[in-house]
Order: structure tokens, then sequence, then C-alpha cells
């Protein structure tokens, strides 16, 4: 994704050999660990190009070995962690780190010895294009928004293909738009072709939808994964959300999705339990409740750092300095 989007944005891109690592294999971990000391290398060479003033580690694990070469470099390094459990990497490079940036406030308690700030974190300008913004304050929901991250989601798209069609025709006025990611869109946009042409006209299905941040604006209700990016963003607009957290790769999402359903914020969906009656029952629930959509409402945007992007250009310049 990265080597479309940052060359089209304008801004140089160096890309350095490194795939991931599953801890699970032996192999794989021995084939990271030999390729590690010329990564670094190739990044040190990076490095002395760009004459960096200060290097962000933006998590996963290709920061690793840039990370390491500025440190061999003397140059000053802030991470950003967006999950509340920090990943392999940031937990390696965190005491070689100048500071952490996290999204979290209970991520400190996982980086003993490293220097840990409470960012938030940064929005896409798109985003803060659309704040402040609050809850329309309508009786019967009307537009409700699923959507799966970047690679979409199978357990969300199941669920909701299968209640798509009670949910549009017990609901007359609502809008469903559907971010269904590029692996199951072929089948998913069939499910809507086989709707009756009123009810498909009130289902919008997409891959990705690149103005997503006006259709979280517009949204009364999203149902989602728990990643953080995602979390930050619709807790800014300050919009009512059912989770259902991912339940691979350590459970994390199911640690970012337990602060906001505590503070009242959104209602939790485990993925097991995700078919389309639950789904619908859920959903149901808060299409007609409108003190309950705005209670939840407000506690998402109380959970909201619309000003992070700020925190951590503050954080970088002391850094730097």
């Amino acid at each position: 994704m990265e080597e479309r989007l940052v060359p089209g944005a304008g801004l140089p891109l160096a890309t350095l050999p490194v795939r991931g690592v599953d801890t699970s294999r032996p192999l794989s971990t021995a084939a990271a660990l030999a390729r590690l000391p010329l990564n670094v290398l190739a990044a040190r060479r990076l490095l002395r190009r760009f004459r960096p003033d200060v290097v962000v580690g933006a998590a996963g694990y290709v920061c690793v070995p840039v990370v390491l070469a500025a440190s061999t470099l003397r140059i000053p390094v802030l991470l950003l962690e967006q999950n509340a459990m920090p990943g392999k990497a940031v937990r390696l490079l965190a005491r070689r780190a100048r500071a952490v940036a996290t999204a979290f406030v209970t991520t400190a308690a996982r980086l003993p010895g490293a220097r840990v700030v409470h960012t938030g974190n940064p929005l896409r300008a798109e985003v803060l294009a659309a704040l402040p913004l609050a809850l329309p304050p309508r009786e019967v929901a009307e537009h409700l928004l699923v959507m799966g991250g970047s690679q979409g989601a199978r357990r969300l798209n199941d669920a909701l293909a299968g209640c798509v069609r009670p949910l549009l025709e017990a609901y007359p006025g609502l809008r469903i738009t559907h971010a269904c990611g590029a692996r199951d869109a072929d089948w998913v946009q069939s499910t809507r072709a086989a709707l009756p042409a009123e009810l498909r006209e009130r289902y919008q299905v997409s891959a990705y939808f690149d103005d997503i941040a006006a259709r979280l604006a517009s949204s009364d209700l999203v149902v989602m994964r728990a990643g953080g990016s995602s979390l930050a963003e619709v807790s800014a607009l300050g919009r009512p959300m059912v989770l259902v957290p991912y339940p691979f790769a350590g459970g994390h999402q199911y640690d970012n999705a337990a602060p906001y359903v505590d503070a009242g914020a959104a209602v939790l969906l485990r993925d097991e339990e995700c078919s389309a009656q639950r789904l619908q029952r859920e959903v149901e629930a808060l299409l007609g409740d409108p003190s309950r959509r705005r209670a939840l409402a407000s506690a998402s945007a109380a959970m909201g750092r619309p000003d992070a992007a700020e925190r951590v250009v503050a954080l970088l310049e002391e850094v730097a300095a």
C-alpha cells in the first residue's frame, strides 16, 4: 500500500528487503535474524543519504533495522504505537527510543523502562476537516456504516450479508454503507445485486471508499473491527460503535476495544458470536433507541483525541532537539 500512497503524496520512498516473522515457526525467526545485519547495513546507508534529525518508527517489523541503524548512528528515535498492546517490534526497541507515543494510556504499563507519552493516534486531514460534528438528533437512525479495515473482515461480511435484507426491510429510511475489502468484494456485490431494486439503492458496497471520512461523519452507528486508527477516527467524530475485535494476532484488538466498552462508548460483539442473527439484534437495539445512541456518542467523543497529531509533532520536536 505504501508503495502506491507515498509517491502519490509527493514524498520520497525507500524500501528495504524485509519480510515478516512468524514466531511460531523457528525457521522463520532464524531466517529473519540471519538477514537482520544486512538490513541494518542497508538502513545505515539510507540514513546517511537522508541525513534525518530524528527517526520515527511506526511499529511493525520493517522499522526494526531502521531504528537499530539509527541507534548506531546516534540519531534520536521516536516510536509510535497505535494499539493498546505494543507489538513485538516496539517492545524490542522501546528502550532504544527517546520516547514512545501511544494511543492508549494503558500501554505504558506494558513498556517498563521506556519513556511513554500518551498522545493519541494522529488523524487524517479529511477526518479533522469534519470536526466538530455532533451526532444527528434522529429518532431512528438513517445511516449504518460497516467496515472491516483496509483488508476487510470475512466475519463481518458474512454476518451483514445474512441480515442486510431484513434490516433494510424493517427500517425503510435506513441506508447501509459497507466497506468489505478487496478479498470479498465480488461475492458481497453479488449479494447486493440479488436484492430488490429499492433495497439495493439503500445498500452501498465497495472494497474501499476513498471518502470514508465523509461517510463516517454522516453515520449514526458504526460496526467495525477494533484497529487503533479506526477507533481514533470514529471516537474523534463521536460516533457510537459496535466493535467486533479481530480474534487473532494475539487478540490485541480486544485490548483496544476494552477502554471504549468500559467507558460506555461501544458495544462489544465477540468474533465467534458475530452471526447474522446476533449482528441484526445488536444493530436493531441501537437503531431505534436515540437516547442510547446519544449516550454512546457522548462517551465516544470523550475518548477522542483530535489534537493527537499536534501532540506527536510537539514530542517529535522535543526528541529532535
